[in-house]
């Protein structure tokens, strides 16, 4: 009896819970990373009286990830094959999640340094953080070609787990009253929380990482067979019989995230009363931890468990982290070319690539060696990227069959979440705010400028690719005083290092790369490039090789596109420019040469990178725009070769040398 009863317990948890795991898993991990880099700060600071920004977070959340599995099984894909068939621009939705993707791996950079700095106190003076921090990362890579990798998520969970245990046993000898507990419950903002409030909404539940929940749940959906072997039907009956098993995972999931992160708040502000620190004191990585150890070490061991675990769950986060994104991101490339009729790839090469591209923002990040401000600056990005997320997905419940279309309260969790994750990220990351709009004006002015040169004659004839010397001179002379003028009309920043300007100066070098090619974009940019130099100060040097570079890339893109601007294209001309402007030879630079410090770098990086990259963006978007009447600039352009860039250089350099009709 006791056999079959327990036979039929398992039938039915079978049935029952089909999909339930990664969610948990998914959620425990996260929750970890979450209590360790935000919950403990904020709760040393405010106590408890944030919770209700959790609960709200984790409430949206869940809708979000409801969401995503709606889509997959009634539809059978994942969330990122839809993303290339939204309307708008071409492919706007795979490029938006493949520079998301991206910027967040600067974010699992600092987990990398998280995990080193634990060791580092685990094994004092032993070896330094930055060489730790590599043999971490050369340790995920090596991992990631194992069969250990398939059991590493439950291994996280467990360690988790029993890090909950301890967090446990460590609090009960500081009692929570229920009113202390309620009055967290009850929306209230205190003084100078806004911060906090922003690294909850894009950190506490985990970040676009939860779209990846889509890909785990196709893979099991196309395994998943009856007991007698037989395949379920992806039709109504079957989205009916396991949506509930979907929404238990994901429910049972963000309610342990909640319970733990509710835990480290506490343990952060228990930390504070231990100590003689007032709350509100500024924190940094070292005193967070030594007050948290001094709490640990109430328990044998305590504090060595806590900081092998903490440096594992760290480890953890970063292995998951580089795999399910090069998944995803594989995942979309193929599905661009597939639904554009191009020959696919095999995925284990894409897969291998986006590796290595994240080994280089991995190692920049570790560079950088910031890593509280670089998740703080994740939590930006993420707030802000849930918020368009959250509108594609009620876009994309819209289309779903009438049984798998989520309820009117869904609809109103996500619509208010992703408008208010949008808004607080606007709101506290104040350099657009601040800086973008002004800049944004004064490239309106630019504006006039591009419709009128677009009806003359000479840009007829570089559109034609039948421009002579002197049009092109006309172009460089115009779009390099463009760039003059993106530098002169820019935002000065004082700071420690002599200050630096936020500008729209690339947007020229841009256009004229365009427009003319490489050569014709390199002299536009100079033109700018040498009046930035006479401006004077620290960052100068890298500002006149980054507009360099824009007017060259511009030119090359654009014979890669063969001559075709749209206005997609050039909003990701500009955003990998300024990406690279501000991501790579700004710091590297400074770096080298010693300039500046990597907490002013950090600074400079925050200030700039969003302001800039919109505001140059939406140049190229109106430009483009304008210039949409010709489908081809240049008149389709040639192969670019080295003897063709030569003989367009002399044209410019020597114009009287040209034989004359």
């Amino acid at each position: 009896m006791n056999e079959s009863r327990l036979s039929r317990f398992r039938k039915w948890f079978a049935n029952t819970f089909v999909f339930f795991g990664p969610g948990l898993l998914l959620a425990i991990t996260a929750a970890g990373e979450a209590g360790i880099t935000e919950a403990i700060e904020i709760g040393a600071h405010y106590g408890l009286a944030l919770l209700w920004v959790v609960i709200i977070t984790l409430l949206f959340k869940y809708a979000f990830t409801n969401g995503i599995a709606r889509y997959t099984l009634a539809t059978g894909h994942t969330i990122f094959d839809a993303l290339g068939k939204l309307p708008g621009p071409k492919n706007w939705g795979p490029i938006l999640v493949i520079v998301s993707y991206m910027l967040e791996m600067f974010a699992v950079g600092a987990m990398i340094l998280f995990a080193a700095t634990f060791l580092d106190y685990l094994l004092p003076g032993v070896f330094s953080i930055f060489l730790l921090s590599i043999t971490l990362l050369i340790a995920a890579l090596a991992l990631l070609r194992t069969h250990i990798y398939h059991h590493f998520e439950q291994i996280m969970a467990v360690i988790v787990i029993v890090m909950g245990i301890s967090l446990i046993l460590v609090l009960i000898s500081f009692p929570f009253t229920p009113d202390m507990i309620l009055s967290g419950i009850v929306p209230n903002i205190p003084a100078g929380s806004e911060t906090a409030i922003l690294a909850i909404l894009g950190v506490v539940g985990s970040g676009l990482n939860l779209m990846l929940y889509s890909v785990w749940l196709k893979e099991k959906t196309d395994k998943t067979e009856l007991a007698d072997g037989t395949c379920y039907v992806k039709n109504e009956a079957f989205f009916k019989r396991f949506i509930k098993s979907v929404n238990a995972d994901i429910a049972i999931g963000f309610a342990i995230v909640l319970l733990i992160t509710f835990g480290f708040m506490c343990l952060g502000y228990a930390g504070f009363a231990v100590s003689f620190m007032p709350h509100g004191a500024e924190l940094n990585l070292n005193i967070l931890i030594t007050q948290v150890l001094y709490l640990f070490s109430s328990i044998p061991y305590g504090t060595y468990v806590f900081l092998l675990f903490v440096a594992i769950i760290f480890f953890g986060s970063v292995v998951i982290g580089i795999d399910a994104r090069a998944k995803a991101l594989t995942r979309v490339i193929v599905s661009m070319r597939e639904d554009a009729g191009k020959t696919v790839v095999r995925e284990s090469r894409v897969y291998q690539f986006f590796i290595w591209v994240f080994v280089g923002i991995l190692i920049l990040s570790i560079l950088i060696n910031n890593p509280m401000g670089t998740i703080r600056l994740s939590a930006v990005i993420c707030a802000l990227l849930f918020g368009v997320f959250g509108f594609i997905l009620l876009y994309l419940n819209s289309r779903l069959p009438e049984y798998a279309r989520a309820s009117r309260l869904w609809m109103l969790v996500i619509a208010v979440g992703s408008i208010l994750s949008a808004y607080v990220a606007l709101l506290i990351e104040g350099s657009f705010l601040e800086f973008g709009l002004p800049l944004f004006e004064n490239v309106l002015v630019c504006t006039v400028v591009f419709y009128i040169f677009c009806r003359t004659k000479t840009f007829q004839r570089m559109a034609d690719g039948t421009a002579n010397i002197v049009d092109k001179f006309w172009v460089v002379f115009i779009f390099g005083l463009i760039s003059v003028y993106g530098t002169y009309s820019g935002i000065m920043i004082a700071g420690e290092y002599g200050g630096y300007i936020l500008n729209f100066r690339d947007l020229g070098a841009m256009i004229a790369g365009v427009l003319g090619g490489p050569v014709v974009g390199f002299f536009a940019a100079l033109i700018g490039g040498v009046y930035r130099l006479t401006v004077g100060g620290v960052t100068a040097v890298p500002c006149f090789l980054a507009t360099l570079a824009a007017g060259v890339l511009a030119g090359i893109a654009i014979r890669i596109w063969k001559g075709k601007l749209t206005m997609r294209r050039g909003a990701t001309l500009a955003a990998v420019v300024e990406l690279l402007h501000l991501l790579l030879i700004f710091p590297i630079y400074a770096l080298a040469t010693g300039v500046m410090g990597l907490s002013m770098i950090q600074d400079v990086i925050l200030t700039t990178t969003l302001p800039m990259t919109i505001v140059n963006a939406a140049g190229m978007i109106i430009f483009a725009h304008f210039a949409q009447k010709y489908p081809l600039l240049q008149g389709g352009l040639k192969r670019m070769t080295l003897s063709s860039l030569r003989e367009e250089i002399r044209a410019l350099i020597h114009p009287l040398t040209e034989e004359k009709p």
